[in-house]
């Protein structure tokens, strides 16, 4: 029986020694995956992966600089973490149902309601309902805070201006510009496609071409003023570059799921703007500066009493 209840305790001991070894394995691959503390929250490393895969789908990173790009993400969502608690501590209230309302037209006007392929939507990106409501929730927060804490300016001086103007000349300079008519459709919209490319290959003048395309059901011509290279598709504006003003493309553009056709009105040569024709242009650029500014200093001063690491 000695031996009995000698083999048990050994067994037991062996038993309590895997799960605390368990448990501490577990713990540390846990703590491998977080990548800052703020406050009470955390961020893991799926998180801020997840942020990066939307930053490259959006083209709002340079992917050959992965590492600084990150870090700038991850302090962005260090400074929202700061920001909601911020919310918190002054017992804020977002209106009732206001997530939710938000949630459903997202759902609507992007996938028509269907629930369905919203959710494998989000699934593809890492996230579920909760978690993006949750980031939605936070974006309003921030939203909602910096609207009531930092007062946006207003007023630009003529010498502020004209300072501005005479040291960035070179960066005003505009490239070619474009005003173009586009009508999105379907690729499997196949009778739609036949109809526009047959009211093409009629060869009216281009306003009347455009308003025969208007005409023809569930098409929409959508008109775009002033694009840059810049502002459109590599291979929309390669498309664009065989065209001449006033025409219509007779082959659409393949974009995903969906075929572009195109129409150029206008095209604008490059030139160097006169301090007039980028008064606009500059002064919507110095407010957006000095109020970036102003966001900051606030958000630097909610740091200062705020707890937070990153690892």
């Amino acid at each position: 029986m000695l031996k009995f209840f000698s083999r048990v305790g050994v067994l037991s001991g062996l038993l309590q020694s895997a799960v605390i070894h368990a448990f501490v394995a577990k713990e540390n691959v846990y703590q491998n995956y977080i990548v800052a503390r703020v406050e009470n929250n955390i961020i893991t490393k799926q998180q801020l992966e997840n942020q990066w895969a939307f930053a490259q789908r959006e083209k709002i990173v340079d992917p050959q600089a992965e590492n600084e790009q990150k870090t700038k993400i991850l302090n962005a969502m260090v400074e929202k973490k700061i920001i909601a608690k911020e919310f918190e501590r002054m017992k804020g209230q977002l209106p009732e149902n206001y997530i939710q309302k938000k949630y459903d037209s997202i759902q609507k006007k992007h996938f028509e309601g269907d629930a369905l392929q919203f959710a494998e939507a989000l699934h593809r990106q890492g996230q579920t309902k909760l978690s993006y409501k949750t980031y939605l929730r936070e974006e309003a927060i921030v939203e909602c805070m910096y609207e009531r804490n930092v007062i946006r300016p207003n007023t630009v001086s003529p010498l502020e201006i004209q300072t501005y103007y005479d040291a960035h000349r070179p960066q005003l300079v505009q490239g070619k510009r474009f005003d173009v008519d586009q009508i999105t459709v379907p690729k499997d919209a196949v009778e739609t496609i036949s109809a526009i490319k047959i009211c093409l290959e009629k060869g009216a003048p281009y306003e009347e071409s455009r308003r025969q395309l208007s005409q023809i059901p569930g098409i929409n011509v959508s008109r775009m003023d002033d694009l840059s290279e810049t502002d459109i598709l590599p291979a929309i504006a390669e498309k664009i570059t065989e065209m001449t003003e006033n025409s219509f493309a007779d082959t659409p553009v393949s974009c995903g799921d969906r075929m572009v056709f195109l129409g150029l009105r206008a095209v604008k040569n490059a030139h160097t703007p006169t301090l007039s024709e980028a008064r606009e242009r500059i002064e919507s650029t110095l407010l957006d500066e000095k109020y970036q500014s102003l966001r900051q200093r606030w958000i630097d001063g909610l740091k200062k009493k705020s707890y937070y690491v990153i690892l």
